[in-house]
């Protein structure tokens, strides 16, 4: 397989993987419309360019505990964010006009997704241990494969979420008021259950020695 289409298989792939930047980016869809949901897909092109530098200058040389607060801050912001969409849920509603008449909406999904993505340490160990490597001997080897290989990856990562998003944002047209608030408060709960996830594995790490 050549360059680019390993680049876009790993990015399809990591696109719809189960997680808590994908959970985000439907709750935010489903929050605050197309835009929000949208722009929360696209929080790897911001996140990823600390994660990657970072990873390849210094995570090798980290000890392994490093990563387990990595991961259990990043645990408990996910859980907060699910606490918060539960409780925004209560009172939520689909007037026409309310949830996207700013721009606030969707920069604070945005924002709000780039701190998911830096907190959690799937990036950083994927970088590390897999994609890292690949890019620079793929680097080495040709630079316009090592630059294909970058350019498919993020171009499905990132697009497969979109379309997520805007499918979400499209459902959430015909939901009442009743079922925008059950569907999520769904979402929160799935939120607050991959922060669970994400502490419970990386918490041993902290005592681990």
């Amino acid at each position: 397989m050549d360059a680019l289409g390993l680049g876009l298989s790993l990015g399809l792939a990591a696109s719809i993987s189960p997680g808590p930047l994908l959970v985000l980016v439907v709750t935010s869809a489903l929050r605050s419309g197309r835009r929000a949901g949208v722009l929360a897909a696209c929080a790897p092109l911001l996140s990823d360019a600390a994660v990657v530098g970072v990873t390849l200058l210094l995570l090798g040389r980290l000890p392994e505990r490093a990563l387990g607060v990595l991961g259990v801050v990043g645990a408990l912001f996910v859980v907060w964010s699910g606490v918060r969409t539960v409780r925004e849920a209560r009172t939520a509603s689909l007037e026409p006009g309310a949830s996207e008449s700013t721009a606030a909406p969707g920069v604070a999904a945005l924002r709000r997704a780039v701190l998911v993505n830096l907190l959690s340490p799937h990036p950083w160990v994927a970088w590390a241990t897999a994609l890292g490597p690949l890019t620079v001997t793929t680097w080495r080897a040709s630079t316009g494969a090592g630059v294909a290989l970058l350019v498919g990856f993020y171009a499905t990562l990132v697009g497969g979420k979109v379309v997520i998003a805007l499918v979400v944002a499209r459902g959430r047209r015909h939901l009442g008021d009743a079922g925008y608030r059950r569907a999520l408060t769904f979402a929160g709960v799935l939120l607050g259950l991959a922060g669970v996830a994400l502490g419970v594995e990386f918490a041993p790490t902290l005592f681990g020695g």
